[in-house]
């Protein structure tokens, strides 16, 4: 819910054929063709304590020519379109870590979206937020904010970013019912923070496009080898010595001239 506003949103739901992350060669109609038990499904809940209504739901199954196609409902319409899959291209990040069947080149999905209405929201903090435009300036002062945030990290100073992410905890606690402080420690665990096993690596900006969200009200920047990942990336070495790496994903919105976290 901490993504959606008081009035009328959209969600959507994607569904792509397993056969684009095969590792076999394979043509692209191929690579397409869905299994007819596949299906997916997307339940919009409201959560108020211990008790959950259903607000709405999406339920994708494959029809008999082989497409998918959502179940008919007469109170929020389901509008179906094929588009392209977020995409990955090599160079951008540690070969070690680029997987080119993660992000399939080309990959086809169907997009199903639906609009529904909610009320009774908290007024999060991006619902304020100045669109992001890509200006030049706009782009500055977002790459300060990840600059800052990875300082902040690599201070090992939990105040500092328990202060940073003041927003974003306040969302994810009046979206979950946890405390801030568990809120915090799960995304930030003390190995990481206090301990120092995360080691923050050097941001190199040419790395990283941006996503927009929800109007331009909610921004990140994402790797282009690995769209899951973030500027934030740190090195760490796990139980048995091996080098691993991780990353850090907010969200920012850009409130009263400055990009914060807001997720």
């Amino acid at each position: 819910m901490m993504l959606m506003a008081n009035g009328e949103n959209e969600i959507s739901l994607e569904i792509g054929a397993l056969g684009w992350f095969s590792d076999k060669p394979a043509s692209m109609e191929e690579r397409g063709r869905f299994f007819p038990k596949a299906g997916c499904s997307l339940d919009l809940v409201r959560f108020i304590k211990q008790e959950e209504t259903l607000l709405s739901s999406i339920k994708v199954t494959i029809n008999q020519q082989g497409i998918p196609e959502a179940r008919p409902d007469s109170v929020h319409p389901v509008i179906r379109k094929e588009i392209l899959a977020e995409q990955a291209e090599p160079g951008f990040i540690d070969p070690d870590y680029f997987d080119e069947t993660y992000f399939p080149k080309g990959m086809k999905v169907y997009q199903f979206t639906q609009k529904v209405t909610v009320t009774g929201l908290p007024e999060w903090a991006w619902t304020r937020a100045t669109p992001y435009t890509g200006s030049d300036e706009q782009l500055r002062k977002l790459k300060a904010a990840y600059t800052e945030m990875a300082s902040i990290i690599s201070s090992r100073d939990r105040a500092r970013l328990k202060a940073y992410n003041k927003e974003a905890l306040k969302a994810w606690s009046a979206t979950t019912g946890d405390s801030e402080d568990d809120i915090l420690l799960s995304l930030f665990s003390k190995d990481n923070v206090e301990g120092g096993k995360a080691r923050m690596q050097p941001i190199r900006w040419d790395d990283y496009a941006v996503r927009v969200m929800n109007g331009g009200r909610m921004v990140q920047l994402y790797n282009k080898s690995k769209p899951i990942y973030s500027p934030l990336t740190y090195r760490f070495t796990d139980e048995s010595g091996e080098e691993r790496m991780g990353y850090y994903a907010p969200v920012f919105s850009l409130i009263d001239g400055q990009f914060i976290p807001v997720t």
